[in-house]
C-alpha cells in the first residue's frame, strides 16, 4: 500500500511543480516576446555562438565559475596551506561516507521498502536540475537589466533558458502521468522487477553464457556482463523515442490547457 500511495503523491507533486514552473514560464514569455519582436529570432541550434553580450558574461561568471560558497573557499585554502593534514582528514571522511550511506539506506529500506526510490525521485524533482535553476536565474537577472543594452545574443540566451524550463515542465508532466497510471499496480512493481531480473539472468546464462563459454570463457564472461548495460541503453533509447512521440502528439494539448487555465 505504501508504494501505491507514494506513486499517487509523487504524481500530484509532479503536476503541482509543473504548474509552478508553468507560471514562471508565462512570466518569462511575457518578458522575452517584446525582445523577440525587436531583434527577430536568434539561432539556438548551437551552430552559432553568441559571446558578445552581457548574458554570456553572466553565464561565465555564475555558471562556469560560480557556485562557490565561503565554506568551499575556506576548504580550498586549507587544502593549499596544509596539504598533508587535509589529505589525511579527507581520506578518513571519504572512507566513512560510503559506509554511513549504505547503513542508512539499509535501515531506511527495512522501514519503508521500495518506497525509498520514490523519495529519491521526489527530492530530485523538487530540487530540479541545475540547468533549470540557472536558466531561471538568468532570466530573472535579465529582467533587472536595461533592455536598451540588450542585443540578439541576450535574446538567444533567454530563448535557450526558456526552452530548458519548458522541457523540465514537460518532464514533470510525464512523471506525473506515469506515476498515476501505474499507481493501482504499485505493490506489484517490486515483484515484477524481481521476476524480470531473475528471468533475464537465467535466460542470458543458458542461451548466451553456456554456448559461448565452450568457445571462449573470457569472452563469455565479458558478453554476459555486458548484455545487461547494452539492453539498458537500448531501453533508454526506446524511452527517449517514445517520449518525443508523446510530446509531439499529446502534450501540445496539455500545454494549451495549462495556458487556458492560466488565463
Amino acid at each position: 500500500m505504501l508504494i501505491t500511495i507514494g506513486l499517487v503523491i509523487l504524481g500530484l507533486l509532479s503536476f503541482s511543480l509543473a504548474f509552478f514552473w508553468h507560471s514562471r514560464l508565462v512570466a518569462a514569455r511575457s518578458f522575452i516576446e517584446p525582445i523577440s519582436k525587436r531583434f527577430g529570432e536568434p539561432d539556438t541550434s548551437g551552430k552559432k555562438q553568441y559571446t558578445d553580450c552581457d548574458s554570456h558574461k553572466w553565464a561565465i561568471k555564475n555558471v562556469v565559475f560560480g557556485g562557490h560558497s565561503r565554506f568551499g573557499e575556506r576548504f580550498r585554502n586549507f587544502v593549499m596551506d596544509k596539504t598533508m593534514t587535509a589529505t589525511l582528514i579527507l581520506g578518513i571522511v571519504l572512507s566513512m561516507i560510503p559506509v554511513v550511506i549504505v547503513y542508512l539506506l539499509f535501515l531506511s529500506f527495512n522501514v519503508i521498502g521500495a518506497s525509498l526510490v520514490l523519495i529519491f525521485i521526489a527530492i530530485y524533482i523538487m530540487k530540479g536540475p541545475g540547468a533549470v535553476e540557472n536558466s531561471y536565474s538568468l532570466i530573472e537577472w535579465q529582467k533587472q537589466q536595461d533592455l536598451n543594452s540588450f542585443n540578439i545574443g541576450d535574446l538567444a540566451y533567454a530563448r535557450v533558458s526558456q526552452k530548458t524550463i519548458k522541457k523540465w515542465m514537460q518532464n514533470l508532466i510525464i512523471i506525473g502521468l506515469v506515476s498515476n497510471v501505474v499507481a493501482p499496480w504499485g505493490e506489484e512493481i517490486p515483484n515484477a522487477l524481481a521476476y524480470i531480473t531473475s528471468f533475464f539472468i537465467g535466460f542470458a546464462y543458458e542461451n548466451i553464457f553456456i554456448p559461448v563459454s565452450v568457445i571462449s570463457m573470457p569472452f563469455a564472461l565479458t558478453l554476459f556482463f555486458m548484455i545487461g548495460p547494452l539492453l539498458m541503453m537500448l531501453a533508454g533509447y526506446t524511452v527517449i523515442l517514445l517520449k518525443k512521440k508523446i510530446l509531439k502528439d499529446e502534450y501540445s494539448y496539455t500545454l494549451d490547457d495549462m495556458e487556458r487555465y492560466e488565463k
